[in-house]
């Protein structure tokens, strides 16, 4: 818009000061033909008497003078507006019967200069060739494009505050659906609301019919994931409680059944509850590694293990008991079968967050797989054992805690991935 107007004001201002100038053409033209008319031609010489009756060429300086020579430069006649000027005589001469519109210098002020190239035929018959000068001062004229411009600039001013305003208006107007979808799409976020208001303008209607598509479809989605979950959970229980119920004497085995019990459990509470967990407390994250480190040496006997744990009892995580197990054994377990002999954790606690270590002395995953190690049925292993959800199953808890996982290279030699949870 303030581009538009500056070229318009732009335009306008040439378009004033072209039809200036050529008025002022115009007028000079007119004064030449006075000029002519008054002219008489007595005893070899130019007479104008009282004839001219112009009078700013009877004023002293008064801005407007005429010269009448011969084409040699010699002069005839001078008005007497111009007796203590020297005209300078233009550099261009018109042909004969031709006139020539320029600027020149008078006195170091501007001015505008008419020529007219005339043949005076005297009355013995002979030609006389006359370039007749008129100098018109241009300080009238500059004082009128000044002030023209001045006038331009304040409306042109006013009408660009007038159409940013308007247009302001418009815009508030016309983007205040907008707003509203965008408020609409956080109450969606926080879980306010389950869908997008159907009565948006026709332009949004095919953006918000669509959302709500694919808010419905991803419900149903979850539903009958909730529900194969629960399925297949209620299914374990059975057979489970049946090798519970058998006799064993290995603690190993027992220990191992009650976590499968646990873990049965979590999972289908997990399964019937739609919302998020509130996390009113914290756990001690040192019992939930030792215990995994413990059952992960007997069942990585034939590797002799050596787990270097640097945890503490103030090293406290806000997650889910159940969370943790899942979390940190996945994690542990990656570390056990891609490690050669020692595994290392250690924790380090900042203002909000704390940040867990876990390191092993493996051969490494290059940058470029772990990227895509939290694919669900991406391994970043080449055992051949395993569905890949493991680490998928590791991503979403951290997430669904507001927490972060990286992997990195480790001092060790293989990958260390730091895992950060709110405290």
């Amino acid at each position: 818009m303030a581009l538009l107007l500056a070229a318009t004001g732009i335009a306008i201002d040439k378009a004033h000061t072209s039809s200036l100038i050529s008025a002022e053409q115009d007028q000079l033209r007119l004064q030449f033909f006075g000029l002519l008319g008054a002219m008489e031609w007595q005893d070899g010489g130019v007479d104008m008497g009282d004839r001219l009756k112009e009078p700013r060429f009877w004023q002293f300086r008064s801005g407007l003078y005429a010269q009448i020579r011969l084409r040699n430069a010699t002069p005839l006649w001078q008005s007497v507006s111009s007796e203590t000027i020297p005209l300078p005589i233009p550099k261009n001469t018109p042909r004969g019967g031709q006139e020539l519109f320029s600027e020149i210098k008078v006195d170091k002020e501007p001015f505008f200069v008419f020529q007219y190239h005339a043949i005076w035929e005297t009355d013995d018959d002979r030609e006389i060739p006359l370039i007749f000068s008129l100098y018109s001062s241009q300080t009238p004229l500059l004082n009128e494009l000044n002030k023209f411009q001045h006038q331009l600039s304040l409306w042109l001013g006013l009408v660009l505050t007038i159409s940013l305003f308007v247009t302001a208006l418009i815009l508030f107007w016309g983007l205040r659906p907008l707003r509203d979808l965008a408020s609409d799409l956080e109450q969606l976020e926080r879980g306010d609301t389950g869908k997008l208001r159907p009565d948006y303008p026709r332009e949004l209607q095919g953006i918000t019919r669509n959302l709500n598509q694919l808010l419905e479809k991803e419900k149903k989605q979850r539903e009958r994931y909730r529900n194969t979950l629960a399925d297949l959970a209620h299914s374990l229980k059975t057979p489970l409680a049946i090798l519970k119920g058998s006799s064993t004497d290995d603690m190993a085995v027992a220990e191992q059944i009650t976590r499968m019990d646990n873990i049965i459990n979590y999972q289908l509470k997990r399964a019937v509850s739609s919302g998020k967990q509130n996390l009113n407390q914290r756990i001690p994250l040192q019992g939930i590694i030792e215990r995994l480190c413990n059952t992960l040496t007997k069942v990585y006997r034939d590797k002799a293990l050596v787990f270097d744990i640097s945890l503490n009892a103030q090293d406290l995580i806000a997650i889910d008991e159940q969370d943790a197990m899942e979390l940190f054994g996945n994690l542990l377990d990656n570390a056990s079968k891609a490690c050669k002999s020692k595994i290392r954790i250690r924790a380090e606690n900042k203002e909000k967050h704390s940040l867990i270590y876990i390191e092993d002395d493996g051969p490494g995953i290059s940058a470029e797989s772990r990227e895509q190690l939290l694919q669900r049925g991406m391994r970043g292993d080449q055992y051949g054992q395993g569905q890949g959800l493991g680490l998928a199953i590791v991503g979403d808890i951290i997430h669904s805690h507001d927490g972060r996982i990286d992997f990195k290279d480790s001092v060790l030699g293989g990958v260390c991935a730091e895992i950060s949870l709110p405290r």
